[in-house]
């Protein structure tokens, strides 16, 4: 059936299933599934996987018609653009949005050079296209990929349909196969697992319709990566070899009514893999190799630079007294520890809790530094809004992100060579979020006889990715660690400190008042209505970029991130008439939305906020917002780009670490219980500088405060940290 489809009325981003409203003139469509308010032509209802956006292009759809509780509609099951033959066919077709570089007025141009031609000359001479301004090499690539890819891209989305594949993977596909790319997947449906994106469930799934063998040695394989994958995301560095192989094992046979995988077959896979030191196998725990690498290259480095010669500059104790006059401030018998253990070793720990002065030790730490010249100074974070505010607390503005003192740019492997950091003196904040990999990078590019001081929160929640570095170094008892235990802030008036040390003494009994209070909920429903009437009033006094929802959950809740944005999205920035909008991805954006960027790119670090402070248009007609990240840093994000950002007027306690807030509300419950653990409480409340309000209840506060079974990561820091410093005493004794 000939048709063109005129809106998009539902789009899934992330399975790429979409409902649309089709106009035709075919007369076979029954009067069941006709919209009786469209007079002009026939009007229907399609659903289909990968369906193409509103346009004026005909397309041609294969499927059947079905009815259920919405009524009658087309399932597509596959279809193809027919192409046009009038020049204003032609610039329809390609600015379609079907190849990727081409708007309208770049359409127009290539139409106004090539006329009916336009078809032949992108298939004969595609190097024609160079004469059109606007049209670089690069970009000329890129629309040529995307027009004879488009073909084989709707194979591929009529093959893949069942297996909820989005049309961004699809290309990624495409981009790695090329014209070969259905049969690649029909004949090895585990080469998919090489493409970022493409889970082994899924996978598997293919595999499994295309009638491969369950004990082919690709997909053990593939059920091995699965599972050490799985555990580094839950924080592991290894797994243990007997319970690795049980995963794998039951992860295989799941489904089947007989053991289709031996243990045997399981064991003979992770050998070959050891074999080819793809896995490496120690003392009964199995790592993939490069974890192997990071974990022992960090303990190799951190002892090498532990061990340098140093002497504590005579001046030090009279350099404290004159600090202390100079910058007006009383440093407690721990926070001049810390100085000195700073100046009489080349790698020394501080931590410490909110308020308890560890900014103080710092702005120390750089005065003396400056009267002892003792060289060039690096203050670092591994967020970026973590180093603005220590940009912020110390007066040094030179503070920059872990990524950024590396010149990393984006998601590197951390293979990267690079210079080593044109620093001696170099203090590291929030360094509980540092997680082995990024550890791996800092610490290899820092110069030999450098002074490192490393600053954090023990009681924090470890980082995000894999490994627990911080408490790993402190628990090894190699690297002199400095505790500080008096909180200072605001002079002990403020009830957030108090109550965030109560906490980690276990107890429950916590001192309620204005700026930290309690609203009772007893469900996820009522939670997220008290959240939503207090967020309005809230940003009233404060205004939205100073009030922050945090929860433990994203999904599963109404008390969760993504339903808490939807609600407090159209409360701080609602619709009005006029007001300038642009989609992407399935969602909204408007102008003067709150936002979170989700990686490190474009000069902005993963976790950074920013506002939509306008939505533009370019030369092609398409749209773009242009963010604004603080710091004169102000990015354009076409529609492709907006993938890195989403709505942050509530975010996840785990991507607020290393960021502080004057107001902090946090939904609370018992249904919550997975999270219901002392660190995730501990650091959500730690993030408000002024005002906590906890919505839900008292019992779950409790039960949290109670928990304080932080889940074991399994990794062996602590362990090689002392194997490599005894073995170095060792050698130096002999």
């Amino acid at each position: 059936m000939k048709c063109r489809i005129v809106k998009m009325i539902y789009q899934n981003k992330d399975s790429g299933f979409s409902v649309v409203a089709c106009n035709t003139g075919d007369t076979s469509v029954p009067q069941a599934a006709r919209n009786a308010y469209c007079k002009e032509e026939i009007q229907f209802t399609a659903v289909g996987v990968g369906l193409p956006e509103p346009s004026t292009l005909e397309i041609e759809m294969e499927g059947k018609w079905v009815k259920d509780k919405r009524g009658m509609q087309f399932q597509v099951k596959e279809f193809k653009t027919i192409m046009p033959k009038t020049t204003e066919g032609i610039i329809a077709y390609l600015s379609s949005g079907l190849i990727k570089g081409i708007g309208t007025k770049t359409a127009e141009r290539i139409v106004d050079k090539f006329g009916l031609r336009t078809f032949e000359v992108m298939d004969e001479y595609p190097d024609s296209l160079l004469e059109i301004k606007g049209i670089t090499r690069k970009k000329l690539d890129a629309i040529m990929l995307s027009y004879h890819g488009s073909q084989v891209i709707r194979e591929l989305a009529t093959f893949l349909s069942p297996y909820n594949i989005t049309p961004n993977k699809i290309q990624k596909i495409y981009e790695e196969y090329g014209e070969k790319s259905l049969q690649t997947i029909q004949d090895k449906p585990f080469s998919l697992c090489k493409i970022n994106g493409f889970g082994f469930l899924t996978v598997d799934a293919i595999a499994k319709a295309n009638k491969k063998p369950p004990n082919d040695p690709m997909r053990i394989e593939g059920g091995i990566d699965y599972c050490l994958a799985k555990a580094l995301q839950d924080g592991h560095l290894y797994l243990e070899k007997t319970n690795l192989q049980a995963m794998v094992h039951n992860l295989l046979n799941d489904g089947y009514e007989a053991e289709v995988v031996k243990m045997l077959d399981v064991h003979n896979v992770i050998s070959g893999l050891v074999k080819e030191k793809r896995l490496i196998y120690e003392d009964g725990a199995v790592y993939p190799a490069k974890y192997y690498g990071y974990e022992c290259s960090v303990a190799k480095r951190l002892v090498s630079l532990f061990l340098k010669k140093d002497y504590m500059p005579l001046k030090v104790n009279e350099l404290i007294d004159e600090s202390q006059r100079e910058l007006s401030i009383t440093l407690s018998p721990k926070q001049k520890e810390a100085v000195r253990n700073a100046f009489l070793n080349k790698v020394s720990i501080i931590t410490g809790g909110p308020g308890t002065g560890k900014t103080t030790v710092q702005k120390v730490l750089l005065y003396l530094n400056t009267k002892l010249k003792g060289g060039t100074v690096l203050l670092t974070a591994p967020t970026g809004r973590a180093s603005r505010r220590m940009a912020e607390s110390t007066g040094d503005r030179g503070a920059k992100t872990i990524h950024s003192a590396l010149g990393l740019t984006g998601d590197e492997s951390g293979e990267e060579e690079g210079d080593m950091l044109d620093a001696y003196f170099i203090i590291a904040d929030e360094f509980t979020m540092t997680d082995m990999v990024l550890a791996y990078r800092l610490f290899r590019h820092v110069k030999d006889g450098a002074r490192i001081v490393l600053v954090g929160d023990v009681n924090q929640l470890p980082s995000v990715g894999p490994g627990n570095v911080f408490r790993e170094m402190i628990q090894s008892r190699i690297l002199p660690v400095t505790t500080l235990d008096v909180v200072f802030r605001q002079k002990n008036t403020s009830r957030i400190p108090v109550n965030a040390q109560k906490m980690l003494d276990y107890n429950t009994e916590l001192d309620y008042g204005d700026d930290f209070a309690f609203y009772p909920a007893a469900d996820a429903v009522s939670c997220a209505q008290v959240v939503c009437d207090l967020y309005k009033d809230l940003i009233k006094t404060y205004g939205v970029e100073n009030v922050q929802v945090l929860s433990p959950y994203r999904k599963k809740s109404e008390a969760g991130v993504n339903a808490l944005n939807e609600r407090l999205w159209d409360l701080a920035n609602p619709k009005t008439a006029g007001m300038k909008e642009i989609q992407a991805n399935g969602l909204t954006y408007r102008k003067g939305d709150k936002v979170i960027h989700n990686k490190n790119k474009n000069g902005i670090s993963n976790g950074d906020i920013g506002f939509i402070r306008d939505i533009v248009e370019d030369e092609d007609g398409g749209k773009a917002a242009k963010i604004d990240f603080g710091d004169g840093r102000i990015v354009e994000y076409g529609a492709n780009d907006l993938e890195m950002v989403e709505h942050s007027y509530a975010t996840t306690i785990h991507k607020s670490q290393g960021s502080e807030y004057p107001v902090v509300i946090l939904p609370w419950l018992p249904a919550f219980y997975m999270m219901l653990r002392q660190n995730i409480l501990y650091t959500a409340v730690t993030r408000a500088k002024e005002k906590v309000i906890i919505v839900g209840s008292k019992k779950a506060v409790c039960m949290a405060i109670k928990n304080n079974a932080s889940s074991m990561r399994n990794t062996r820091l602590a362990e090689r940290l002392n194997r490599e410093y005894n073995e170095r005493i060792a050698e130096k004794a002999s």
